[in-house]
């Protein structure tokens, strides 16, 4: 707990004061009903609990003071409430291991179908988004309330070369948490598989150097 104005806090040195300058006219209020005998009579004649009750005004007084006090300081606090916003990245595999039939139709096929059960069965306050992953990964689909725009995403897969998988998990974690600034490349998951997942075309030249034909004399091999 913190204060915005903590130099308010001196004020309540004053209510020790306060307390102290009750105790004494208490005090001095004692000897002068000893002095006078009569006086004495009339409170031991009211009891203790009146004599009690006596003292509860002050002594709310003082407490009532301390508080204000400490409000005036104007304390502060972080307080950590539940958030009712929720969240789900869906990493769905799109690589050429998925066109297997192991599991009928095929592995893609039962993945987006169980993808669509999964997102037609969540509140409709739950945002959802869809990374698919295979040489590279990509956020196919923001975090989003529609449905449809998320059955269609999950409609337009297509398979690609290779599998990385960490970089699927990597990317679906930078969308979950976007203020933790999560770079994909820093990872190292993006360069190495867009270099081995990039197609080549025949008239691109190669960075390879070519080798030099060198020729022998007959016989030599």
């Amino acid at each position: 707990m913190t204060f915005l104005w903590p130099q308010m806090l001196w004020l309540l040195a004053a209510v020790p004061v306060l307390a102290g300058g009750y105790v004494l006219l208490l005090r001095r209020r004692k000897k002068f009903a000893v002095r006078y005998s009569d006086l004495a009579m009339v409170r031991e004649a009211l009891g203790p609990g009146q004599r009690l009750r006596r003292h509860l005004p002050p002594l709310l007084f003082l407490i009532a003071m301390a508080l204000a006090i400490f409000g005036i300081a104007r304390p502060t606090a972080v307080v950590t409430l539940p958030s009712e916003q929720r969240q789900i990245i869906l990493a769905i595999d799109v690589s050429l291991s998925m066109r297997a039939s192991d599991v009928q139709p095929s592995r893609l096929a039962a993945a987006q179908a169980a993808a669509k059960a999964f997102v037609q069965e969540q509140p409709a306050d739950v945002r959802i988004g869809i990374v698919s992953f295979a040489g590279t990964a990509a956020l196919v689909q923001p975090p989003t309330r529609d449905r449809d725009d998320l059955i269609a995403a999950i409609d337009r897969f297509e398979l690609q070369r290779h599998t990385a998988i960490g970089s699927g998990i990597i990317v679906a974690l930078a969308t979950l948490f976007p203020d933790e600034q999560i770079e994909v490349e820093s990872a190292g998951f993006n360069s190495f598989s867009s270099d081995r997942g990039r197609s080549k075309s025949l008239d691109q030249p190669s960075k390879e150097p070519k080798k030099q034909a060198k020729l022998v004399p007959p016989g030599s091999y």
